[in-house]
């Protein structure tokens, strides 16, 4: 299993990744590196979380379309300049509402199918796997969102129905080591290195658990990769 520390760069995760072979990155529109690093498997988020307040359950319309939408679409296209591909992109969606979740999917899949980029899901409360099932374009990837109850709750049964599970928002050393013996792919997290120790200590045991050091060597990144990319990117 991968931990996606969320839009998390320093030293710190550096080491880690290239020591474990078991840290990520999950990029929100605007948080990504010039050039991705090749220790780091990465995924992208669409931004939509950041147009949710959780104290009125209210979703920002005018701020996704104003604003981050276009963010959205630029990291879409950020990541086909480069030679490194990201493992997934969640499509649009709108936290904690199924309905809207479902149409947003519908509305933007085709933005993340045409640049060629494995497609991710977000479910919310109130979604099944069979809503899934019914989808005209079948996601590669279920990322379980929503609130924590609908999360943890309905866990198990997406594991069992589809083969690629990303869990959203899991900043417990403890899940980590349950998530894997699940078979989840990969989870992400904002609260990993933001004060509590113990979560980071945390992550840190996990991540040397099963640890499997990368064999990449820093030369031959910053003599071939970054140029070659920022050079696909200057044509683009």
């Amino acid at each position: 299993m991968i931990v996606m520390p969320a839009n998390m760069t320093g030293w710190f995760f550096h080491s880690l990744a290239r020591e474990t072979g078991r840290i990520g990155h999950l990029y929100s529109p605007g948080a990504q590196l010039s050039v991705p690093c090749p220790w780091f498997p990465y995924a992208m988020d669409n931004g939509a979380f950041s147009c949710w307040d959780r104290r009125t359950n209210t979703f920002d319309d005018e701020k996704w379309d104003n604003g981050m939408l276009a963010k959205w679409k630029k990291l879409i296209f950020w990541a086909e300049c480069q030679n490194q591909k990201p493992m997934w992109s969640i499509v649009p969606d709108v936290i904690g509402n199924r309905e809207r979740t479902l149409d947003r999917y519908e509305e933007y899949v085709s933005v993340v199918k045409d640049a060629q980029i494995p497609v991710a899901i977000a479910v919310q409360d109130g979604m099944t796997v069979e809503d899934v099932q019914n989808l005209a374009v079948q996601p590669d990837v279920i990322a379980i969102g929503g609130s924590d109850e609908f999360k943890w709750k309905t866990l198990s049964q997406w594991v069992e129905a589809f083969k690629r599970i990303h869990v959203l928002r899991c900043n417990i050393p403890e899940k980590l080591y349950e998530l894997e013996s699940m078979g989840v792919e990969s989870c992400d997290g904002t609260g990993w290195y933001r004060g509590n120790m113990a979560q980071t200590k945390g992550l840190e045991q996990w991540a040397y658990s099963k640890a499997k050091p990368t064999k990449i060597l820093l030369s031959e990144y910053v003599g071939k990769h970054t140029k070659k990319s920022e050079k696909n990117q200057q044509e683009l």
